[in-house]
């Protein structure tokens, strides 16, 4: 019996992914990163959504969402350095600094203006966003978190551990831990079988080059964040900690805490459609402000 690929299986409309373009933006240091965009409006005339996913998600992870915001705004997506989309050559910098200066120069590069920019981050991704805003590059027009944090979570002791390994033990140990992870921390939808596929292709090399990210520390960033921030979480959120979040609410100025029912609800339909009403609402609020 043929096995069914993951668009048989889940089948998304994936209108964003199919209409925007698709372009490699040359980055200062030679690098290119894989960015996704749709111009609607134009030239970004309007509110324009740069979203900075997290470590793990691909495009199955977010795309009913995509298509939902696409159809009110123009979107941004950016890739970071973790991920495999990006090729990150032998001594390529993979840091929260280096990530956020991306960032920067794809907005640069898109010339998006930024009392136009909202940014939306999930999980580490809010790293690199916090960090862009906390060092004064940027002043954009508000934030939408999910699932944020402090500091990146990870099991600490296992982590140090593994990193400790020669490469070759690295991939073993590593995938042994991230199966443990996945099997008692993700659901069993499609995202599920994105990660375990990513897991098969692991690079260790691209591991241990980006390992600096797992000591970040997100305070003095989010401190000097003035813009309006919404933070989405979930009590039945098993992917993020609704007290991690509560911590990034208290650092940040402007900032409020908004409960949604549960993870699939701004991940897929037909969540997602009242979570993009309830996002325009409050960019509605921005602007009246």
């Amino acid at each position: 019996m043929k096995t069914k690929t993951l668009e048989e299986e889940y089948p998304q409309d994936m209108i964003f992914f199919k209409e925007s373009i698709k372009e490699n933006v040359l980055m200062s240091d030679g690098h290119e990163i894989p960015c996704y965009y749709s111009k609607k409006q134009g030239n970004f005339e309007k509110t324009t959504f740069l979203f900075i996913q997290g470590v793990g998600p691909g495009v199955y992870s977010w795309t009913d969402f995509w298509d939902e915001l696409y159809k009110k705004y123009d979107l941004v997506v950016i890739d970071s350095r973790e991920k495999p989309t990006v090729n990150l050559k032998k001594k390529g910098e993979c840091s929260v600094n280096r990530m956020s200066l991306d960032i920067l120069e794809t907005m640069h590069y898109l010339k998006i203006k930024e009392n136009h920019a909202v940014f939306f981050g999930s999980s580490i991704g809010v790293h690199y966003i916090a960090h862009c805003i906390g060092q004064g590059w940027i002043k954009p027009k508000g934030c939408f978190l999910v699932g944020p944090s402090v500091a990146p979570n990870h099991p600490k002791i296992s982590t140090k551990i593994a990193f400790s390994l020669p490469a070759f033990l690295l991939e073993k140990a590593g995938k042994y831990i991230a199966r443990r992870y996945l099997r008692n921390k993700i659901e069993n939808v499609f995202q599920k079988k994105v990660y375990y596929d990513r897991l098969n292709k692991i690079d260790v090399r691209r591991w241990k080059q980006c390992s600096k990210v797992r000591h970040w520390d997100s305070s003095d960033n989010l401190k000097k964040i003035e813009c309006p921030v919404f933070i989405f979480s979930a009590t039945e959120d098993r992917y993020h900690n609704i007290q991690n979040a509560r911590q990034v609410g208290q650092l940040v100025q402007d900032s409020r805490f908004i409960d949604v029912p549960d993870y699939n609800f701004i991940h897929t339909k037909p969540g997602v459609v009242e979570y993009t009403n309830m996002i325009e609402n409050l960019i509605e609020e921005i602007d009246s402000k």
